[in-house]
Order: C-alpha cells, then sequence, then structure tokens
C-alpha cells in the first residue's frame, strides 16, 4: 500500500515538479553544452507547461505554445528544439514512473519549415580578415576551427597532450568519443600553438570561470564588424569555410571525411556542392570588370590618362 501511495504521489508531479530530476539524469548523460541548451529552453517552456500535469497536455495546447513563440519571433526549428527536450523529459518521466505516458507525438513544424538555410562559406581573404581584427585571446579557438574544421567544443575543450608537434598533428575526441587525427594545416596555426607549447591542460582558458570558453560568437561578430564583413557569422560556418576551402584546394574527399570526423562520406560531400556555388561566385567578378570596361561605362568615362588609387597601385605591380 505504502508502494501505491508514493506512485501516485509522483504521477501528480507537475512538468515543473519533473524537470530538477530530469535535467539531473540530463547533465549526466549528456555534453554539458546540450545540458545547458535543454536548461536555457526551459525558461519559456515552464511559462506554458510547468504547472501542468503531464496527463493534461492536448495537442491544442502544444499548438498554441508553438504559434505563440512564432509571434515572438522564433524560427520553427529553435520551437522544434524546445519540443524535443520537453518530449524527451517527458519520455524518461514516464520509463521511470513520475507519470504517465502521453498519449500522442509532440505535435512539431514539417521539416521543410524548419530546414536550415545553405551555409555561405567565407573566403581566405575574409577569413585572414577576422583573424586580424580578432582579439588575441581567441586566435587560437578560431584557427583551430578555420584552418582545421575543429567543431566549436573540440576547440574549445583541446588540451595540450592532443598535440603532437613532432608529427604535426593533432588528436581530436570527435563525437561518441571517437578520436580523429587532424593535421597541423597552416603555418598560423602551428605558430598560435608554439606558444602554448609549455601549456599543461586546456591549451585555452576563461579567465572568469578557469575553464575551458562556452562561445566566442560575440568576439566573432566585433571582428567581422571591424573587417566590415557582413555575412551572418557563427562558430560553426568556420568549419563549414575550412571544408569549402580544402575543398577547393584539392583535398581527396575521403581524407577530408577522415579530418573532419564525418560518419558519412554524403556528409562531406555537401561540401564539394558549395566549392561549386563558391567557384561560380568567384568566377563572376571577371564578368563584373568585362561590363565595367564597356564603353560608355563608369570605368571608360573617365578622362585619358585619370586613374585612381586601386588603378595606380595596378599599374605599379604590371
Amino acid at each position: 500500500m505504502r508502494r501505491h501511495v508514493n506512485v501516485g504521489l509522483d504521477r501528480a508531479r507537475t512538468i515543473a515538479g519533473i524537470w530538477p530530476s530530469w535535467i539531473t539524469y540530463y547533465r549526466a548523460n549528456r555534453a554539458a553544452r546540450t545540458a545547458d541548451d535543454a536548461t536555457d529552453c526551459w525558461r519559456h517552456l515552464k511559462e506554458r507547461f510547468g504547472r501542468l500535469q503531464p496527463k493534461v497536455l492536448t495537442r491544442q495546447l502544444v499548438e498554441g505554445y508553438k504559434q505563440e513563440r512564432i509571434k515572438q519571433g522564433v524560427k520553427p526549428r529553435t520551437v522544434n528544439k524546445e519540443l524535443s527536450y520537453l518530449s524527451s523529459m517527458l519520455t524518461w518521466a514516464a520509463e521511470n514512473d513520475l507519470c504517465d505516458p502521453i498519449p500522442f507525438s509532440l505535435p512539431k513544424f514539417p521539416a521543410k519549415m524548419t530546414k536550415p538555410p545553405k551555409p555561405r562559406p567565407l573566403i581566405p581573404q575574409q577569413l585572414t580578415d577576422i583573424l586580424d581584427a580578432l582579439e588575441p585571446k581567441y586566435r587560437l579557438i578560431y584557427l583551430l576551427m578555420a584552418d582545421a574544421g575543429l567543431r566549436r567544443n573540440e576547440a574549445m575543450q583541446l588540451t595540450r597532450e592532443q598535440v603532437e608537434f613532432e608529427t604535426g598533428v593533432i588528436f581530436v575526441a570527435g563525437k561518441g568519443s571517437k578520436e580523429r587525427i587532424v593535421p597541423i594545416t597552416t603555418d598560423r596555426l602551428m605558430a598560435e600553438l608554439i606558444t602554448r607549447k609549455k601549456v599543461k591542460g586546456w591549451l585555452t582558458v576563461n579567465p572568469t570561470t578557469k575553464k575551458p570558453y562556452l562561445t566566442i560568437r560575440k568576439a566573432l561578430l566585433r571582428a567581422a564588424k571591424k573587417a566590415g564583413i557582413e555575412k551572418h557569422l557563427y562558430h560553426h560556418l568556420l568549419r563549414h569555410s575550412f571544408g569549402t576551402v580544402a575543398t577547393v584546394a584539392g583535398y581527396d574527399l575521403s581524407a577530408l571525411q577522415s579530418i573532419m570526423g564525418h560518419s558519412s562520406p554524403a556528409t562531406t560531400g555537401i561540401y564539394q556542392h558549395l566549392a561549386g556555388e563558391y567557384l561560380r561566385v568567384q568566377g563572376r567578378k571577371l564578368n563584373n570588370m568585362v561590363v565595367d570596361s564597356r564603353p560608355g561605362s563608369i570605368v571608360d568615362s573617365r578622362p585619358h590618362g585619370v586613374m585612381d588609387s586601386d588603378t595606380k597601385d595596378d599599374e605599379i605591380i604590371k
């Protein structure tokens, strides 16, 4: 009878009452960054669902939450992520006798509405311009993503013990704790790593927390603004840019797959498409030059013998 009463009390819990137990479990079984993301999403979920018991959830309530978030300017992809965390929590609660199973799947936005936009990789000059404008303490993290293709967490949590200067490689612990070997691809990356050759443990540490950085997004945005680059910039775009530039440079597809830690060659093959688009965009520059040189164009209408500063520089180079 005591067991029956306890289970009954557990099943009367609200969703907010289940949350602490679930997030404790989640932190013990997921990456810290993922658990932090779930906690951030909970701030929004608890306003609509926190005081409810799981048994009173309906499709209409979930649909109402979706529409409310869209009105707040949130993208469908983000709303789906929030609902995924809620679904995961409720599934775990049912498996642990904290509530009855939900008799329906939480309705989400269809895949066609949540497909991420195609990345627009940076060209080598833009990568260099951002690096030049970036605060020095973030340079190594930036180069590990832009010049070696590491993921954000891989770059931020890299330790001295993972770098082998003698052979010029980095042993990266990637997704699923799978280790891969990444070559130190550029002189500037090697030079930055050498400055930390005597370091033990993490190569880059946040001076405030004494732990690895969780993000350098704001620093990237500041550097891009200073460099005059208006592209939408985020951590993973640096990895996309590496894959694209490496493909243009002639990297073998299987070698690039190994370096980037992709489980499927199809994932790496995306960079072939991005590289094709990248080359087409670059190729259009020749067309623009031809158009500008037509009779009557702005370039051609200048008085004979008058050159702007760029033209003078070109003449000097010649």
